[in-house]
């Protein structure tokens, strides 16, 4: 049993120095790095980042060797208490009167270029129509049509149609 309490004994003291040595690191720490940092030459690299890590190490860890609370545990954690008023009938009202604002002013906007787009489409469909369909006036289907019947009632054929409408083209509409 002796042996036992004699290497308990050795553990405890090890333990002992080990947080005696972290202390003195922390404290060597906290005070050379903001001095090493100073030093010329004075840039930010690595050793500098390196530097500034070490001393928040050594602030955290003294803090809470001394007051059982460490930096990271004091800072928020992100709950914050909202009290039950906010926001208030006021702000909420703005908002309102804003986001309406907004909304409108998109509506606006939106309605001006839906009628651009709807100007440059009827002019773009104009172009087209009229290059596609040439000099052809309403109803041209049904006159179509009934010259179609007609010329079928009389004995004549498609492929006969079809060479009176190549040369309408070919002599751009002339009889001669």
């Amino acid at each position: 049993m002796s042996q036992d309490k004699q290497q308990d004994g050795i553990i405890q003291r090890r333990e002992e120095d080990y947080e005696r040595f972290k202390k003195y690191t922390a404290y060597t720490f906290l005070l050379a790095s903001p001095v090493l940092i100073a030093l010329p030459p004075r840039k930010l690299d690595h050793l500098t980042v390196l530097l500034g890590g070490a001393f928040c190490v050594s602030a955290n860890h003294l803090t809470y060797h001394h007051t059982g609370r460490s930096i990271l545990d004091r800072l928020p954690t992100g709950r914050t208490i909202v009290p039950a008023e906010l926001p208030s009938e006021r702000a909420k009202e703005i908002q309102a009167r804003l986001r309406a604002s907004r909304e409108a002013q998109i509506q606006t906007a939106l309605g001006e270029e839906r009628e651009k787009l709807l100007a440059r489409e009827r002019q773009e469909k104009g172009v087209a129509e009229r290059v596609w369909m040439g000099r052809e006036e309403e109803g041209w289907k049904e006159r179509r049509l009934r010259e179609e019947r007609e010329a079928l009632e009389q004995g004549r054929g498609y492929g006969d149609l079809i060479k009176e409408h190549i040369w309408d083209v070919w002599n751009w509409g002339k009889k001669d």
